[in-house]
């Protein structure tokens, strides 16, 4: 019982670490973005974002969030300055309502 119980924690610790869309799910991002207009910051955020893990979707967190997230995820994924403005423009008019 106590194994069980120890399997059943792994697991929803790992379900709670899952990210994002599968980028490998073709299907399911290109109709996920297929809602957004073309833009620099769309082409950025799907070619850079998904390289470590899913994509989040700009509607996943408010607009005051994804400022802070992108200063530190910019970093990781090696963008100029001007492609990080255009990726937060991106996130930040199409984020959640706070």
């Amino acid at each position: 019982m106590k194994q069980l119980g120890q399997i059943m924690l792994v697991a929803i610790v790992l379900a709670g670490c899952a990210k994002g869309l599968n980028p490998n799910n073709t299907a399911k991002v290109e109709a996920a973005f297929a809602k957004y207009e073309d833009s620099e910051g769309k082409a950025i955020f799907r070619d850079k974002c998904a390289k470590c893990h899913g994509y989040m979707l700009p509607e996943t967190r408010t607009a005051e969030k994804w400022p802070n997230i992108l200063d530190r995820m910019a970093k990781k994924a090696k963008l100029t300055d001007e492609q990080k403005e255009a990726v937060v423009a991106f996130v930040t008019k199409h984020a959640k309502a706070s």
